[in-house]
């Protein structure tokens, strides 16, 4: 890995007392005040995190590089990165908040996830850094038995998360705070895929108290280091396995549901062979998704570990 800090060495930004108040600028101001408030915000943000600004300047050019339609990045391209951010901590709010329901989002390969509760299965779902998982609670909405928790890590989204349960309506959608799976934990995950639940974990981050459990893959045509963490625990609780991609493409949502493994068990031999096709197959798709939003992905830390941290712009 590089000399740059691991994702979460990096201290959460911002307090309850702002997020707070952007809420209550958008609720009682709507689009317009919150665009105005968040604006500084962001642009603040923006001055004083130059290893985020880094890396999402070298996030960029990776992209100008595999499509030349894409802008060659600049200062200002990066602080538009920033800006879509900012945007979809919006549509957070406006989800947390029942603005955003099932009938303002396209749903593209319900009809797995509707098979698998029909006949009383879970199953673990792959997310990411690429557009807006939130959406996921208004998928939730209305859709019996239709239950997802969360897997997240609370150092970046405790204070995030503490503030949104004040304006969160019922939901079937659980935050389940892990910082790396533990026994006990494993067996609370099996627990809830046995009774027909969904498990959902970023598969982007590189894990907390094992940096180099990694594998490198190709990923917009660097070896970038992906975490074996989740992939192995999918495969260890014998289940099928999703992908899921959530961007928003000329003014809508559009969530993606795609099959990635039907979770047969396999012995130790071939398990490091079907891990390795597993992840390959969900970088494959990952990268497939920032090319059609690549103003969407919010990975805002190094993650190729070619890069060169020495020589930030």
């Amino acid at each position: 890995m590089n000399k740059a800090k691991n994702w979460f060495s990096i201290r959460e930004y911002g307090s309850k007392k702002g997020i707070s108040l952007l809420l209550a600028c958008y609720k009682f101001g709507g689009r317009w005040l919150f665009a105005g408030i968040l604006f500084p915000v962001i642009f603040f943000y923006f001055l004083l995190r130059r290893d985020a600004r880094h890396a999402s300047y070298l996030y960029l050019e990776k992209m100008h590089h595999i499509n030349n339609a894409f802008p060659k990045p600049r200062v200002q391209h990066c602080f538009l990165h920033f800006w879509h951010f900012g945007l979809c901590l919006l549509d957070k709010f406006n989800v947390w908040m029942g603005y955003i329901q099932r009938s303002d989002v396209t749903i593209h390969g319900g009809e797995y996830i509707a098979d698998m509760i029909a006949q009383g299965k879970g199953g673990v779902i792959f997310t990411s850094h690429l557009g807006n998982f939130e959406i996921c609670h208004a998928l939730s909405e209305g859709r019996d038995g239709m239950r997802l928790t969360v897997l997240h890590h609370s150092q970046h989204t405790a204070k995030f998360n503490e503030v949104l349960r004040r304006y969160s309506r019922d939901s079937q959608v659980e935050l389940m705070q892990v910082g790396d799976l533990s026994i006990g934990s494993a067996i609370r995950l099996s627990e809830k895929i046995s009774r027909g639940e969904f498990i959902a974990v970023a598969a982007d981050r590189t894990p907390i108290n094992n940096p180099t459990a990694v594998q490198l893959i190709d990923f917009l045509g660097v070896p970038a280091a992906f975490p074996t963490g989740p992939f192995s625990m999918a495969l260890a609780l014998q289940c099928p396995i999703f992908a899921l991609h959530c961007i928003k493409l000329n003014g809508r949502y559009h969530i993606h549901f795609e099959p990635l493994s039907k979770g047969e068990i396999s012995s130790r031999k071939q398990r490091e062979t079907i891990l390795a096709t597993l992840m390959k197959k969900h970088v494959q798709r990952l990268e497939h998704f920032c090319k059609q939003a690549p103003w969407q992905w919010f990975n805002f830390y190094p993650f190729w570990p070619s890069d060169d941290t020495d020589n930030q712009p």
